[in-house]
């Protein structure tokens, strides 16, 4: 009898016009540990109308935090449609309640009382919300019943975290937990930004392996289908284009249609673009060819060059980079190592105003030849374990030992720093502090791992430069890294919204 309430999402619409003439209520949520104040909440939206909707979000678009859902998507399913005062139960394949509001066109949206001041919505989902209740005729509503949160719950009695994790949000939390986090994003949100770099296209070729070739010793696989994603600086201006007030993006491209078409379709709208087109010098490509089931790699192609300014004028790009700098905050400065800095435009670096972000990366296509150590001007600098190696030209001192090293380089220059550590985690590094804070890795269900430290480096610079207590930086960037590993490749970014949400559940 359970089973029989349980519909697919595309069943909503009908049930909508199945149902004419009789109100219809729904509510939404994760509804991780079903509870008392679940019951309560539901049984009081019964009393509203006729039939009753939750609908639930889907394991995948659950952004709590590792751990999260703690029991899947069926198991959800199944003990709300054991309700007896709910009608209907259906999974939501999206990251918010606004697809389902749209297609359901409930007479009553309702609500906890938690969100009835919406300004304390963190994510700021309620207003989104709301504007879709309205337009389909309907109702925001908030009922008055006594709650009690999963995620509370969960941090309290499910022993969710490792060690490691828990000593970490404790840190946090003495540091001034959420609120802190609050008066940091609010400064942020203030903040005019510069982000320069490569564009990186990503080409994901998605393909079924079938076995290896009856011709050679290679894989055989039959292609999908194909998409391109906007990496490099692109995607780093993308994620903090909803934490700041303004976001500037400068960079070198190769004009073909292909991504020109992207940028239309995956570069976000409030970003102001300043893009110089280099003739007979291809956008940075890296083509990678992934089984679909499960996400794997199975070969990568790369189309580079590094030598644009041995056969063009850096000058065009140098000078819009100092004048776009001139109304920054700060400027993101993220070398990939494809040739867009080379000593001409480092030259042009040494008279940026305001706070400088810069991460240098170390790829298969630049190795040894792309250091930190070939940049004079920055206050913030993010690399990964391998960077420092070669910076130091030391693959056998452990990190710990070289981190101090780096660490007193630093320190004539005032610049705070932090080490990504993969799996690990992350050390930061803070200017003037003989205190280095670590923060454990809050990842699980990895997707893809892509653009992690692009996600890191992007907002702790920003919370670097708005004084963020050195306890919260590694904990939030890793948290934000965390996020975007449940994304394929940099076909989306994350929200503010998303970023809070997780923050809010881990520290509750």
């Amino acid at each position: 009898m359970a089973n029989s309430k349980i519909l697919g999402l595309d069943e909503l619409p009908r049930l909508r016009e199945d149902n004419l003439g009789k109100r219809i209520v729904h509510c939404h949520g994760v509804f991780d540990v079903l509870h008392a104040g679940h019951l309560a909440y539901f049984q009081s939206a019964k009393k509203m109308g006729d039939t009753l909707v939750v609908t639930l979000t889907a394991d995948e678009f659950v952004n709590k935090g590792p751990g999260r859902p703690y029991f899947n998507s069926r198991v959800r399913t199944e003990m709300l449609a054991a309700l007896e005062c709910v009608d209907v139960v259906a999974v939501s394949n999206f990251p918010t309640a606004v697809p389902v509001i749209k297609a359901l066109r409930p007479n009553f949206y309702v609500k906890g009382p938690d969100y009835r001041d919406k300004d304390s919505d963190r994510t700021g989902a309620i207003f989104d919300e709301e504007r879709a209740v309205t337009e389909g005729g309907g109702k925001l509503i908030f009922t008055n019943d006594d709650t009690h949160s999963s995620s509370a719950l969960l941090n309290k009695f499910f022993q969710t975290w490792t060690p490691e994790q828990q000593e970490s949000i404790n840190l946090v939390k003495k540091a001034g937990g959420l609120n802190k986090i609050e008066e940091i994003f609010e400064i942020i949100g203030r903040r005019s930004i510069l982000v320069t770099g490569e564009p990186i296209v990503d080409t994901y070729v998605f393909c079924q392996p079938e076995n290896l070739s009856s011709k050679s010793p290679s894989v055989s696989a039959s292609f999908r289908f194909e998409e391109n994603y906007a990496g490099g600086s692109l995607a780093i201006a993308n994620h903090l284009a909803d934490f700041v007030g303004a976001t500037k993006l400068c960079f070198s491209h190769g004009g073909e249609a292909y991504f020109e078409n992207m940028l239309d379709q995956r570069l976000d709208k409030r970003i102001e673009m300043a893009a110089l087109k280099l003739e007979n010098v291809p956008t940075p490509r890296k083509t990678r060819f992934i089984a679909q089931a499960g996400s794997q790699r199975l070969f990568e192609l790369t189309d580079l060059r590094s030598d644009q300014w041995s056969q063009l004028s850096s000058e065009p790009f140098r000078n819009k980079i100092v004048e776009m700098n001139k109304s920054s905050d700060v400027t993101v400065i993220a070398d990939f190592g494809h040739g867009l800095f080379d000593a001409d435009v480092l030259g042009s670096f040494a008279g940026l105003k305001g706070f400088v972000g810069l991460n240098v990366q170390t790829n298969s296509s630049n190795f040894g030849f792309n250091p930190y150590t070939k940049h004079h001007r920055f206050d913030y600098l993010s690399i990964d374990t391998r960077e420092v190696q070669v910076a130091y030209h030391d693959r056998t001192t452990p990190v710990p030992l070289l981190a101090k090293r780096l660490k007193h380089d630093l320190a004539a220059r005032k610049a705070s720093a932090s080490i990504t550590l993969g799996a690990s985690g992350a050390a930061f590094l803070p200017d003037g502090s003989d205190t280095d804070f670590s923060a454990p890795a809050f990842a699980d269900n990895v997707i893809d791992a892509t653009g992690a430290g692009d996600a890191y480096f992007g907002i702790t610079t920003l919370l670097v430069q708005a004084g963020c207590p050195s306890e919260i930086v590694p904990f939030v960037g890793n948290i934000f890294a965390g996020l975007k590993t449940r994304i394929v490749g940099n076909k989306s970014s994350v929200s503010k919204a998303q970023l809070m949400k997780a923050l809010t559940a881990i520290l509750k």
